[in-house]
């Protein structure tokens, strides 16, 4: 048992749990949903393979209600991650609580007029774990499934990280977040909303570091990958396809010096992407000093 993490969990007044500690594994891809319908649905269910399809138990309905994972409930997602253009896809393990186990999904028909206006945005696949999964399975389990999925998935760029977990929408939160991220500057603040956004450039330095075409080229590929991260901490493995992973320990860090972090975040600073969207408990500058927290 590994005990280093934070047990973070805070509450509504009603109860409901709104924000925990966990571990996300997020990819980017820049490629419309309509070619990658079938590598999702494989990472999906590889995903509930390894984790157990019990896990998630709910999914978000389009009316915005959580209706039950059945069988008429998977039938009606894969047709959803099956179809031409894609929808949105918000998988849940618990209806009133929330769990360690999710599956988000933003399918974008790129390409078309919707998306015009819309140069960097990507689809984006996050598959959620709780820290105990990580602690009782140990790292190179965790590991073993990111390299998986990121093999299934045709991505610009992925990560692995420990993450709060949070209902984003629930009053309060954003000044949680403030009040946390500072502290354990390990933890990483999710949003899928960013596939809007992000295009094909990384959204920082993390535990495991997937690098896609064109950033592995712009990186200088395996070979200045490696003469830029030489630190006895850092592992890079090609994978298939033209990626590559970027592993920066043995265990994720969440406090403390860092050092592999601000030394890849010091090799991505000409690349990294920078929020547009405010986030509502951070002031501009506080939310610019957070993105660059591995760069002091």
């Amino acid at each position: 048992m590994h005990e280093k993490y934070p047990k973070l969990r805070r509450y509504m007044t009603n109860g409901l749990l709104i924000l925990r500690e966990g571990l996300v594994l997020t990819f980017f891809i820049r490629r419309p949903h309509r070619e990658i319908s079938t590598s999702v649905l494989r990472a999906l269910e590889l995903y509930c393979h390894t984790v157990g399809l019990e896990k998630l138990g709910w999914y978000t309905h389009a009316n915005g209600d959580l209706q039950p994972l059945d069988t008429e409930g998977w039938e009606l997602i894969h047709d959803k991650l099956r179809s031409e253009n894609g929808w949105p896809v918000d998988l849940w393990e618990s209806v009133d609580q929330l769990g360690g186990y999710r599956f988000e999904y933003r399918g974008r028909a790129l390409g078309t007029d919707s998306y015009i206006h819309r140069p960097d945005a990507v689809c984006g696949a996050s598959f959620w774990l709780p820290t105990e999964y990580l602690e009782e399975q140990g790292p190179a389990r965790v590991k073993e499934l990111a390299v998986a999925l990121a093999r299934e998935l045709p991505l610009s760029t992925g990560y692995a990280s420990l993450a709060f977990n949070t209902l984003s929408d629930e009053l309060g939160i954003d000044r949680i977040l403030h009040e946390l991220s500072f502290r354990y500057p390990g933890l990483d603040i999710p949003d899928i909303g960013i596939t809007l956004r992000i295009g094909t450039r990384p959204k920082g330095a993390y535990w495991l570091n997937f690098y896609g075409q064109p950033m592995l080229g712009e990186l200088g590929g395996m070979a200045g990958l490696r003469e830029r991260l030489s630190l006895p901490e850092v592992s890079i493995q090609e994978l298939e396809g033209d990626k590559v992973l970027v592993a920066l320990g043995e265990w994720p860090d969440v406090e403390g010096e860092m050092r592999p972090y601000r030394k890849l975040a010091r090799v991505l600073e000409p690349y990294l992407y920078q929020e547009t969207v405010r986030w509502s408990g951070f002031p501009p500058e506080e939310m610019r000093r957070w993105e660059r927290r591995f760069l002091g």
